[in-house]
């Protein structure tokens, strides 16, 4: 049974956290690497609430703290806005261990299917859904059919997904597991869950749930940063669940 990785997010917002941690207000954005390092995270999800809503971008200041999980050895995955070349560049120069293509990008396949030629392992494709739709957040209006959109990713050797229930992100009504399933049967990628975590229990069902399907990881925002639970005892709990060995799919959570 392979070991879900959880990524504490940290979102950069006019050149600050937009949410510190819970006790923690004022913290230096690279201080909250730090804080995550220090209760076991391997990887951060960092990202850029300007750039993904048009408002600007803080590239020197997500650089920084790319350095600064670097200097601990936690590996970070860079998000927000990256839909074109320029972005997709200034991301890569940072030095992050992976970038992750806005959902918007996928209005260019050519772009997204030459990004991913060129970098593989270092790119994910973010995958913001509603219904039966790829919806990036943000957008007016939708820009394909799911099934569609995960054909082409497969297609294109996409290696890693970012998959996203708009309706559940910062909504505390636990993952996606019914959508992360049918996912799942539709590519060979690497599935990553993000939004709707809660509590423990939901880590737990993912941890059990990444042992009979393609999710490995999950971004924890919300739940994490308003302290309904710490990072060290989130790890502690993944490690318990894979401990006990896979949920029976007779058993899963719908």
């Amino acid at each position: 049974m392979s070991q879900l990785t959880l990524l504490p997010a940290i979102d950069i917002a006019g050149g600050a956290l937009a949410r510190a941690p819970r006790g923690h207000d004022g913290l230096h954005p690279a201080e909250a690497a730090r804080f995550f390092a220090r209760s076991g995270a391997t990887w951060i999800h960092l990202a850029d609430l300007d750039r993904a809503f048009g408002r600007g971008h803080n590239d020197a200041l997500l650089a920084e703290i790319v350095r600064a999980a670097q200097s601990l050895g936690v590996r970070t995955q860079y998000s927000g806005g990256i839909d074109s070349p320029d972005a997709l560049t200034t991301a890569l120069a940072t030095g992050c261990a992976r970038v992750n293509l806005s959902a918007s990008a996928l209005a260019n396949r050519g772009f997204v299917r030459e990004a991913i030629h060129a970098h593989a392992e270092r790119l994910a494709v973010c995958v913001d859904v509603r219904g039966t739709l790829v919806h990036p957040r943000g957008s007016e209006g939708p820009i394909g059919e799911l099934t569609d959109i995960l054909a082409f990713l497969n297609d294109a050797g996409c290696a890693r997904l970012i998959v996203t229930e708009i309706d559940r992100d910062g909504a505390l009504s636990g993952p996606p597991l019914a959508l992360l399933e049918s996912v799942s049967r539709a590519t060979d990628a690497e599935l990553i869950a993000s939004g709707g975590i809660a509590d423990l229990k939901d880590i737990e069902d993912l941890a059990r749930f990444a042992g009979h399907t393609r999710v490995a990881g999950a971004i924890v925002g919300r739940a994490l940063l308003e302290g309904r639970f710490g990072l060290a005892e989130a790890l502690a709990c993944v490690q318990r669940a894979e401990n006990e060995g896979a949920e029976q799919p007779s058993e899963r959570k719908k």
